[in-house]
């Protein structure tokens, strides 16, 4: 399970509620009498019992096949390409699969590592709310415990080097997710590269470039989300003739490494860094491993979601892509406001199908609505084995809901 996958998500739903009851209770004819307070220890207290639900589910699991299974709990260190040193014992292998994972990295910004910063693991553990909160990142990590801790209740800043938030998404959406944010209070700069951080009295001033000048930053606690590396400098992959690329195991699509009897799967090979990814490939490896079938990856059609609120979910190409590979390109965008959306209270948000304006198979499809990390999946279906735009556009959809936000946009790409 990554680290931070379903704890954040649990405190984003803590969130959600939060600023439900807060800003909007009124809306819904929910009328409060008294202050509305936000505890921080009771809401990591369930996030908690959900992880340790989750762990204790993981390892029953492999006690029941304890038989088949060797567990063993260690840092594991390969010796050479056929032996690994657990600490306590020395192991030889004929086959092995790497699943180690990643983790935040510190970018060389000056002063940075002599300030106290959290990580997005160490900011699902506060039982005590900051005040002032600066995030430096403006992409998925980011942006998810940026709204997060505003939603909390702190002042927030967010840093993002980039001139978009979200870098690599939909443009358009990306934008109007920045005004959405700024719209709950935030303070979004973008195009503001950190040029420098320092402890000052009982907080933190980070310095940043805005429009070309040096603008300082003051904050009670800072948040590091500025890219991922992967969890292998302690695994002696010299020794056993493993080959990198910058700071991530090198594979071929069949997940090998430069040992052919050696795979890596999940976040330690780089590329796209999700949970769902890492249990794609897992059985993949697997079978490459045991039975020697030589599968190979397929990247083409891999759902993204970034958990803001409303939620930014896209999967295939974008636009720009689209017409960079030199494909004709047509797309339909339509507004999130359908009748459902009126109905839960929520119209923010937008719709793009990136479709083939010759053959109408389906390229990308990207959301931004409420619940849009769920409305995509549909057009994931769609798009398996080259589906066409006719397949969502031609289905008949449930009346009133938000799939039909969907179909909307599958029509205006007709």
């Amino acid at each position: 399970m990554n680290e931070g996958c379903v704890p954040t998500k649990a405190l984003l739903r803590s969130a959600e509620v939060m600023h439900l009851v807060a800003r909007r209770a009124a809306d819904f004819g929910v009328e409060i009498d008294g202050t509305v307070r936000f505890n921080l220890a009771r809401a990591v207290a369930r996030k908690d019992d959900i992880v340790n639900g989750i762990l204790r589910g993981i390892y029953s699991a492999l006690d029941r096949k304890r038989e088949k299974i060797t567990f063993i709990r260690g840092a594991a260190t390969f010796l050479n390409d056929h032996e690994i040193d657990t600490g306590d014992a020395r192991l030889s292998f004929k086959k092995a699969i790497i699943a180690v994972g990643a983790r935040n990295t510190t970018p060389p910004i000056p002063g940075i590592t002599e300030i106290p910063f959290l990580t997005n693991r160490t900011a699902l553990m506060l039982e005590t709310l900051p005040e002032r909160l600066i995030v430096i990142g403006g992409g998925y990590v980011g942006v998810e415990f940026a709204q997060m801790y505003r939603r909390f209740g702190s002042a927030v800043t967010l840093l993002g080097r980039n001139v978009q938030l979200a870098p690599g998404e939909d443009p358009e959406l990306a934008a109007l997710l920045a005004d959405y944010l700024r719209e709950e209070g935030m303070d979004v700069r973008l195009g503001a590269p950190v040029l420098s951080a320092r402890k000052t009295g009982d907080g933190v001033t980070v310095t940043a470039q805005i429009d070309g000048t040096p603008t300082d930053f003051t904050a009670d606690a800072v948040l590091l989300a500025a890219g991922r590396v992967g969890n292998i400098d302690s695994l002696g992959l010299d020794a056993a003739g493993i080959a990198t690329t910058g700071k991530f195991i090198a594979v071929d699509d069949r997940l090998a490494t430069s040992q052919p009897h050696i795979w890596t799967i999940g976040d330690a090979k780089g590329g796209l860094m999700f949970t769902h990814v890492a249990t794609y490939d897992g059985p993949l490896a697997a079978l490459n491993a045991v039975k020697g079938l030589g599968k190979k990856v397929d990247y083409r059609v891999v759902p993204r979601a970034m958990f803001s609120d409303p939620t930014l979910a896209s999967v295939g190409l974008g636009e720009a892509e689209a017409r960079a590979q030199g494909l004709p390109v047509k797309v339909g965008s339509v507004a999130a406001d359908g009748a459902r959306a009126k109905a839960i209270g929520d119209r923010r948000g937008r719709l793009r199908a990136v479709v083939n304006a010759e053959t109408d198979e389906i390229l990308g499809f990207h959301i931004l609505a409420p619940h849009g990390d769920d409305l995509l999946h549909e057009t994931v279906a769609a798009m398996h084995n080259h589906g066409t735009i006719q397949r969502i556009s031609k289905s008949i959809h449930v009346h009133p809901t938000l799939s039909e936000m969907v179909k909307a946009a599958a029509k205006a790409a007709r």
